[in-house]
């Protein structure tokens, strides 16, 4: 029953819902436009707002609003504005708003309407606004800096706009200066309403500046299109009375002779009032004038201030000291004053006036003093002034006034020793009196007067003395003369190469002329070699110093120099011949000669020679050698003689082998010189007699002689294997020629190596037998084989041996190995943590092993009992050491307990980090047993230094070379208990010891082997040596073990030494600084082990040079390397033998420890042709009659070279005969110079002249030069008969050109023409005259002087019209009969600069075009032009430079020799870039600077300007390309077709380019999320779509019903060219999607700032999701909708699609990624800065209405639950009033079902997209991104 009446409740709770209507309601605040304003700029047709509104039905509303100026879609409320607004006009729009809802069961709709005033907001669309313009403005030049400007009318300005549109802001604008003098800012007056204000910021000036024209700016405030105007100001400046007069053409000077008479007019003075606007008088006076020489006389208009300066009556003196210390210049000052109604106030100024006095001739020239004297040496020479002696003549006048004439006159005994100098002067001149006869000033004379000399100096003035000086000389004696050599050519001695030392070899001797002191001579010996010999310095005796050597060197040229009591010195040549004495056995160049013949031989075939050397000189055989055979061992006897000159043994008989006992001749040879007495040395000669008719085979070898070495003895052969070569490892194959059979018949034997090495006997090759041991650490690291190839032949086969050298390679195969199988050590439970307690090594004897110590293992630890503590104790042993993984070292690592652990035993691994073969296995490893000793204070105590409880250790440090059996070092120990030393000592590791013994009683170490610190090192022993010593109490129940290290130490015990036993090198003359000679190597055994030897420096070697020449050279102190030194050359005509001493010492800078080591050095130094011929004398002269014959002797000329070789032969020339060619010859040998033809007429008083050159053969050494001397030599021809000589011209000379230079002036020189007769001048033979012959048009141009021969021209000459002129000129004496001679000379006419370059242009004239291709290299040629200048050569060199349009520096001019111009570019151009360039070019004079022209405008009418055009052609290099790569948009699942998906779009850089024409090149399907049940139809996808390929865009062209969750992938091409490869491709994606598949962003932005930042927002994405594998693309944007369906203009949302490694993800997986703490940290950043406030499901549930009506339902249950008994009778009458109503009620409840879900309106992509309310998903269209 309860049921029922529940049932009935409900159904009557719902008929009365239904039949009641609700008004609806408008959504406050955010639906009923209460808060709503808008921006006037709004843009007409775009959505403002939306109305919201709610019906309490849930029925469907519709809105309305009121006017013109906005629209509503009546179904979704979005208001739309119709008009443009104006806030300026109307600052509100008044609406009524209205909504309506649907009448339920044929009830009337509810209307609900609303007013509203919606306020338009500002947008800033007016500029400011000046008014009352033109403004002017007057201001006085004197107005104080800050002071306002009245500006009239004033300046307004008015902006309409509102807020902080309407802030004005003013400000001056910059133009030249004028911002810096005034100041202008803004006034606000009221709201848009402003005025501006002027300040004064500098001073005015008027007559600097009287106007100004400043322009003022307005500007609003506004943030967005801020709005500007200008207004000008007209500023003009009153003058005032401010400034000084001034002086016109001021300063004023002149020039006035001294003593001018009174009323000369000298210059007019002209002054005007500063303030030219308002001027006054000017009154004008004389300053600083005191003596009174001028006067003012003023004239004209008083406002000019006009004045005459004249002299007056007080004349002028040049002399006076006013005006002589101004160096005749008088100045003085004129006052220019305004006057004020005839006063004179202060205003005024002060202009200076340079009056230049010229000088009258009105002083005489005067001494300085009237008597000199002085005292001067003997010694001066011919033109050295006097010294101290100063006199000065002055002549107060000036320039000609002041000139007079100097004059020497002799007193007494002055005539012809001394002149004066200068001979004319003037003004005030020093006067210097020169010695003229030096002979005359010797002080060592017998008459005493000849020491004074007088004289007077005298001035004169035309002739007239005016003032005299005199002058007394005395004269001191000086050194003036130098030793003398009684033999000045030098002195020659001979010494015996077996003179004993402190032998007399001879004498020289020198004198000197002076007295006393300067008298006495003293000697001195130089020269290279002069260390072997001394002179005596007093008595000149020359002695031997050092033995000679004869072979050595043979002669010696020194230098003895003789020096006085002053220090002057000569010199002389002293050569010393040294006498060779035969004291050289002949050497044979080898100890034993060898040959083998054949049987029967009876000739060497080679020849067979023996040779053998003597070093004695000419005298003592000069090296000539005989030879001898002494002995031979052939039975038949003489079979062999020999050549005693050549040495050549030759066969005498027919040699058998059964002539010797063994087949061999051994001959006993001897060589004897042809010395005095003779000397003899032998060799012994073997000769093996061979079988007749076989030839011993010959191996071929395959060493390479990579040093070009010599290689002695057969061919060999080197070889190198692996030492883990397998047996058959082939070594290498060994080859041998038969030289009289076949090759295949040799058989190849092993004579040694048989057991490791076999050979295959046919193919000689060598391989690896079975047996072999070439185990390289085990066995040798190299062999050598010998193999033996054994011929064929018959009687007996010929054999062939060679060696081949095998090298065995290092293979890391070997295992390491320590050096014991276990170690032992003690060590104090005291020891510290880090101290070491043992080492232990292990041997590899691999050469690159490379070892690694390592613990292993467990660690075993037993009590002092010997109990194991494992699981009995936490003390951790396997903890208690370390060990280093290099040095194998054991450290302890922490606490050590006796009481705990008193043995611990562990195992140490070492491994061989470089193994080859068997890694894993090269390991070994060792045990190591260290005792835990207790500390108790009753153990005995070593007392030695550094021993402590806590370190065991005892250091000892002894030197190397120590005796042996003496005791290092004394071991000293205590027994704690009794007090007592101990006795009883004891060795325990190691067992036994090879260098030193331990006394068990006394503790004493001793030495029982040598020490040598270099033996340690390479025994690799090293210098250290560790023990284990046990010291025992009395009763050996104590005991103490103690670690002993012995360290030997390194002493310098080892001298350098060198790799010769001496050095020999060669250097080239003349080499300078740094050229290397040689290099010289020592080497110091002593061992380098640590880091104190390495301090020590034991095995540093340090170079140094000694000897007599040493400083010639150089030596690098640590490579040894010999250069010439710095500053220095070698010469070899000084120093031909250069013999020095290299001492080597090593530790550097320990003098005390060093040891050194000394060879010798011999540099022979080779000549070069540095040395010109000397001729024996400075001047050759002679005379010759003109009737002399053909070949007569003239004179002998002599030249000498100390070169050697052909750079000393001398041979002559003639290299200018002068005016005698043709007439003199030379020997070119002997320089015999004779002549040549007959010299009739040719005798004259002046001498001919001929240039003789001494030259050398240095050329014909390569690369040396000719060397020449060049001397002239005087002839005089005497003139034996009258005329008959033939006038010559000097000048021109044959070929000769003249030079004059155009547009000279007429009578300009222009050649000067010489001849000369033969014959005496002083007569009429010898005098001549000169003419120009009328034979050409050109004589006409010149004229020539006929007794000077000077031509000049007659008229002006220009080069242009002519530039050569030929004259003919003819010379003629004046004769019986006349002589005469012509020449033509040819006159160049030299071009002056004077055109200037020029382009070949009209004035009109176009520019000149060239075209050049974009992005061509930078380099490429252009274009190029020319200018033209009528100048030559470098007058007409043109250079040319860009001076407009070149800014960027494109392009750069290069000019050709031929002034070509070359246009070329700097870089590649960009024809997308710039299409063409204009440049203007001008031409100049090469050199002058182009700079200065840069930035110049073109100007026609300048000639040198050109205008260029650079046309720049486009080329196909730049692709297609696409606004947007790889896009990607969305599509609705439902999307109708031909709807615009997006449009696509591509641009080609090029500006030439073709259309660009887009096409599907592809499309494929790619589903997502889950597997599909049916087939999808993949045949024409490309049909589902359109795309224009001109405008891109693409459409929809089918149904997507079955590509819902999936995209495609579509390529589209992109082309606009024939040429392959020349397309860009873009994938495009596109989506067909639902929204319950996505997630969205929610941004808490309007949706117009987020459509421009979705992109840069999604590659930031992108950015932070690529490291995490992840994709995000973002499907559109679109208005923000809410839960209940409303739309939020101020927010937006954006659907998107994640994808991981190109699949998408689901919505779950995508929802778990972004709600994950990693992902939401990394792109918190990114949310803050584009204001994402949500990420949420796409898609959009609402609530059905009857899900509303269930759950009203719910939470009325209780109440119904109650009333249900309540009602319970009227439950059937509810029941049957259902029933009727259930018709009418099933039909109204489907027909709102279906209103709820129909299709929402659907918009284009290009719109927002909004979503009306639907019953279960929205799915909206998506455009493009």
């Amino acid at each position: 029953m309860l049921l029922p009446s529940l049932v009935m409740l409900l159904l009557m709770r719902l008929t009365m819902a239904q039949l009641l209507n609700h008004p609806p309601q408008f959504v406050p605040g955010t639906g009923d436009m209460s808060r709503f304003s808008l921006s006037e700029h709004t843009p007409v047709g775009s959505p403002v707002y939306q109305l919201k509104g709610i019906d309490p039905e849930g029925g469907r509303l519709k809105y309305s609003i009121s006017g013109p100026v906005f629209s509503v879609d009546r179904e979704t409320g979005v208001v739309r504005l119709r008009q443009e607004l104006d806030r300026e006009s109307q600052d509100t729009v008044e609406v009524i708003i209205s909504i309506t809802d649907e009448g339920v069961y044929g009830t009337e709709p509810n209307t609900v309407s609303q007013r509203r005033e919606i306020p338009v907001r500002d947008y800033n669309d007016n500029q400011p606004t000046f008014f009352g313009r033109p403004y002017t403005v007057q201001v006085s030049e004197s107005l104080p800096v800050g002071s306002d400007l009245t500006i009239e009318p004033p300046i307004i300005v008015i902006d309409r706009d509102e807020g902080i549109n309407a802030e004005v802001q003013m400000k001056c604008v910059e133009e030249n200066d004028i911002c810096d003098i005034f100041e202008v800012r803004a006034v606000k007056l009221a709201q848009g309403n402003y005025t501006a204000r002027v300040a004064l910021k500098k001073p005015l000036d008027f007559e600097s500046r009287p106007s100004y024209i400043m322009t003022i700016s307005a500007s609003d405030s506004a943030l967005e299109n801020r709005l500007t105007s200008f207004a000008t100001v007209s500023i003009n400046v009153i003058d005032i009375q401010d400034q000084p007069p001034v002086f016109t053409n001021a300063p004023y000077s002149a020039t006035v002779p001294e003593n001018t008479p009174a009323g000369v007019s000298i210059l007019t003075v002209k002054a005007i009032d500063g303030d030219v606007a308002i001027p006054r008088d000017i009154f004008l006076s004389l300053e600083d004038e005191p003596f009174g020489h001028f006067d003012l006389v003023p004239f004209g208009d008083p406002k000019d201030g006009t004045a005459i300066l004249q002299t007056t009556g007080e004349p002028l003196d040049r002399e006076n000291p006013e005006i002589l210390q101004n160096g005749g210049v008088y100045v003085f000052s004129i006052r220019a004053t305004e006057l004020i109604d005839g006063a004179i106030p202060a205003e005024h100024t002060i202009t200076r006036v340079t009056i230049v006095v010229t000088d009258v001739d009105d002083h005489n020239p005067t001494f300085s003093a009237s008597h000199f004297n002085v005292s001067i040496t003997e010694n001066l020479a011919n033109g050295m002034p006097l010294p101290g002696l100063s006199i000065f003549v002055d002549d107060r006048d000036m320039g000609e006034n002041s000139r007079y004439h100097l004059a020497l006159r002799d007193v007494s005994n002055s005539a012809g020793v001394f002149g004066i100098s200068p001979t004319e002067a003037q003004g005030r001149t020093p006067v210097v009196v020169r010695v003229l006869n030096s002979s005359r000033l010797d002080y060592d004379v017998s008459v005493p007067d000849q020491r004074k000399f007088e004289f007077d100096l005298v001035a004169l003035v035309h002739g007239v003395e005016k003032a005299k000086a005199r002058v007394e000389i005395h004269l001191l004696d000086a050194n003036d003369n130098a030793p003398i050599f009684a033999k000045p050519a030098g002195y020659r001695f001979n010494a015996s190469e077996n003179l004993p030392v402190d032998a007399l070899i001879g004498h020289v001797s020198a004198s000197d002329a002076d007295d006393g002191a300067f008298g006495h001579v003293h000697y001195v010996l130089k020269g290279f070699g002069a260390d072997n010999f001394y002179v005596d310095p007093e008595s000149g005796g020359l002695y031997l110093h050092k033995t000679l050597d004869y072979e050595k060197q043979s002669s010696y040229s020194l230098t003895v120099v003789a020096i006085d009591g002053g220090g002057r010195e000569s010199n002389a040549n002293l050569f010393i011949d040294v006498i060779d004495v035969n004291d050289n056995y002949p050497i044979f160049e080898s100890n034993e000669y060898s040959r083998t013949i054949r049987e029967g031989a009876s000739i060497f075939e080679p020849q067979f020679i023996v040779r053998a050397r003597d070093a004695d000189g000419p005298s003592q055989g000069n090296g000539r050698v005989k030879y001898d055979i002494v002995s031979e061992n052939s039975i038949a006897g003489n079979v062999f003689r020999i050549e005693p000159e050549t040495g050549e043994i030759i066969i005498q008989k027919a040699a058998r082998s059964m002539d010797t006992e063994r087949g061999e001749y051994e001959i006993v040879v001897s060589a004897t010189d042809f010395g005095i007495p003779p000397l003899t040395n032998s060799t012994r000669v073997l000769v093996r007699v061979g079988i007749s008719g076989n030839q011993r085979p010959i191996f071929k070898g395959h060493f390479q002689n990579v040093e070009n070495l010599p290689i002695i003895g057969p061919p060999s052969y080197r070889v190198s294997i692996p030492e883990n070569a397998p047996s058959g490892f082939n070594v290498t194959t060994v080859s041998a020629h038969d030289p009289d059979g076949l090759d295949s018949l040799l058989r190849y034997r092993i004579v040694g190596a048989n057991d490791n090495f076999q050979i295959n006997e046919l193919s000689g090759l060598i391989t690896v037998s079975p047996q072999a041991r070439i185990d390289r650490d085990s066995n040798m690291n190299s062999f050598e084989i010998i193999v033996n190839a054994v011929d064929s032949g018959i009687p007996i086969p010929e054999t062939a041996t060679t060696t081949v050298y095998v090298n065995v390679k290092d293979i890391n195969d070997e295992r390491p190995k320590f050096e014991q199988a276990n170690y032992a050590a003690y060590v104090s439970e005291r020891t510290a943590i880090g101290e070491s307690v043992l080492r232990v090594k292990a041997i590899d004897k691999d050469l690159n092993s490379r070892l690694e110590y390592s613990l292993q293992g467990v660690v075993k630890a037993t009590t002092k009992a010997g109990v194991s503590i494992a699981n009995r104790s936490n003390y951790r042993a396997q903890e208690a050491f370390r060990i280093d993984q290099e040095s194998g070292e054991i450290f302890v690592n922490s606490t050590l307990r006796h009481d705990v652990a008193a043995i611990i035993i562990f195992t140490v691994a070492v491994r061989d980090l470089n193994a080859e073969v068997d890694p894993e296995g090269q390991v070994d490893t060792t045990e190591v047993t260290v005792y835990v000793q207790s500390f108790q204070d009753t153990n005995p105590i070593f007392k030695n230094p550094g021993w402590t409880s806590s370190r065991p250790v005892v250091d000892i440090k002894i030197k190397e070379e120590m005796p042996i059996d003496s005791a290092l070092f004394i071991l000293q120990a205590e027994d704690p208990v009794t007090r007592q030393p101990i006795t009883s000592f004891e060795l325990i590791e190691p067992k036994e010891l090879e260098y030193f013994q331990i006394s068990e009683r006394t503790g004493e170490v001793i030495l029982k082997k040598r020490l040598d610190y270099e033996a340690l090192a390479e025994s690799g022993t090293g210098p250290e040596f560790e023990l284990q010593v046990r010291a025992n109490s009395a009763d050996r129940q104590r005991s103490t073990i103690s670690r002993i290290n012995i360290t030997v130490e390194n002493v310098n015990d080892n001298s350098p030494i060198f790799d010769q036993n001496s050095y020999h090198a060669t250097i080239v003359e003349n080499k300078s600084y740094p050229e290397r000679v040689v290099r010289v190597m020592a080497r110091d055994k002593d061992a380098v082990l640590t880091a104190r030897d390495e301090r020590l420096g034991y095995h540093k070697i340090i170079y140094s040079l000694q000897g007599e020449y040493a400083m010639l050279f150089e030596i690098n102190n640590l490579t040894g390397e010999v250069v010439v030194a710095r500053h220095q050359q070698i010469d070899r005509e000084r120093t031909p033998h250069i013999r020095l001493q290299v001492k080597a010492e090593d530790s550097p800078g320990k003098p005390t420890d060093a040891k050194q080591s000394v060879v010798e050095l011999l540099i022979d130094v080779l000549d070069v042709n540095d040395n010109a011929p000397e001729f024996v004398q400075k001047k050759y002269s002679t005379v010759i009659p003109e009737n002399a014959p053909i070949d007569a002797f003239v004179l002998q000329l002599e030249a000498v070279d100390p070169d050697e070789g052909p750079g000393g032969e001398v041979r002559y020339e003639l290299v200018n005969e002068g005016e005698a060619n043709g007439l003199f010859k030379i020997n070119p040998q002997s320089g015999l110079l004779s002549t040549r033809r007959n010299l009739t007429g040719k005798g004259r008083a002046e001498p001919y002249v001929l240039i003789v050159r001494a030259q050398d053969n240095g050329s014909q050494v390569p690369k040396q030069p000719t060397l020449s001397t060049d001397i002239d030599v005087i002839i005089f021809i005497g003139d034996v008969s009258a005329n008959d000589g033939v006038p010559y011209f000097v000048a021109p000379r044959v070929g000769q050109m003249a030079n004059v230079s155009e547009n000279a002036a007429s009578g300009s020189p222009v050649f000067q023409v010489i001849a000369r007769d033969p014959d005496d001048e002083n007569t009429p033979s010898g005098s001549i005259t000169y003419r120009i012959l009328p034979d050409t048009l050109d004589a006409e141009a010149f004229t020539i002087d006929a007794h000077t021969g000077l031509i000049t021209t007659r008229q002006v000459l220009d080069r242009e019209k002519k530039n050569m002129y030929k004259i003919l000129l003819e010379v003629s004496d004046n004769g019986q009969p006349k002589q005469s001679v012509t020449r033509v000379l040819q006159i160049l006419v030299l071009d002056m600069d004077d055109h200037e370059p020029r382009f070949a242009r009209e004035i009109d004239e176009g520019p000149l075009v060239m075209l050049v291709k974009e992005e061509e290299p930078a380099g490429t040629i252009v274009g190029n032009f020319s200018a033209i200048d009528e100048d030559m050569g470098e007058n007409a060199a043109i250079d040319y430079v860009i001076i407009e349009g070149n800014n960027e520096q494109i392009f750069t001019i290069e000019r050709t020799n031929e002034s070509l111009a070359i246009l070329k570019t700097t870089q590649p151009i960009d024809r997308e870039l710039v299409e063409s360039y204009g440049l203007t070019i001008k031409c100049l004079k090469l050199g002058e600077p182009g700079y200065k022209f840069i930035g110049d405008v073109y100007d026609r009418q300048d000639p040198s300007h050109l205008r260029v055009t650079v046309k720049v052609l486009d080329i196909d290099d730049n692709l297609p390309e696409f606004e947007q790569k790889d896009p990607t948009v969305g599509i609705r699942i439902n999307v109708p077709i031909d709807t615009v998906v997006t449009t696509l779009r591509a641009r080609d850089a090029d500006a030439e380019a073709p259309p660009i024409s887009l096409a599907i090149e592809n499309v494929t399907f790619v589903p997502q999320f889950y597997k599909r049940s049916r087939q999808l139809a993949t045949g024409n996808l490309q049909g589902l779509f359109t795309l224009n390929n001109h405008t891109g865009e693409l459409r929809t062209g089918g149904s997507f019903a079955d590509y819902v969750d999936g995209y495609f992938l579509m390529q589209v091409k992109a082309n606009n060219s024939q040429k392959s490869k020349r397309q860009t491709f873009s994938n495009l994606k596109i989506f067909v999607i639902r929204d319950k598949s996505l997630l969205k962003f929610v941004f808490a932005r309007p949706p117009n700032e987020i459509q421009h930042n979705i992109r840069p927002f999604q590659e930031q994405l992108q950015k932070k999701l690529k490291p995490l594998g992840l994709e995000l693309h973002v499907l559109d944007t679109q208005v923000f909708t809410r839960p209940d369906m409303s739309l939020d203009f101020t927010s937006t949302s954006s659907c998107f699609q994640m994808f991981s490694n190109g699949a998408a993800l689901s919505l779950n997986e995508m929802q778990r990624l972004m709600n994950s703490q990693q992902l939401r940290q990394e792109l918190i950043d990114i949310y803050a800065a584009y204001g994402v406030s949500e990420v949420e499901s796409c898609s959009i549930r609402r609530t059905h209405t009857a899900a509303i009506f269930a759950g009203m339902l719910t939470s009325a249950g209780a109440w119904l639950v109650i009333l249900a008994a309540l009602i319970g009778l009227a439950a059937l009458v509810s029941l049957c009033t259902a029933c009727c109503l259930k018709k009418k009620l099933k039909r109204h409840s489907k027909r709102s079902l279906q209103a709820s879900l129909r299709t929402p309106t659907e918009h284009t992509p290009t719109s927002y997209s909004y979503t009306m309310p639907a019953v279960l998903y929205s799915e909206p269209i998506y455009g493009p991104l």
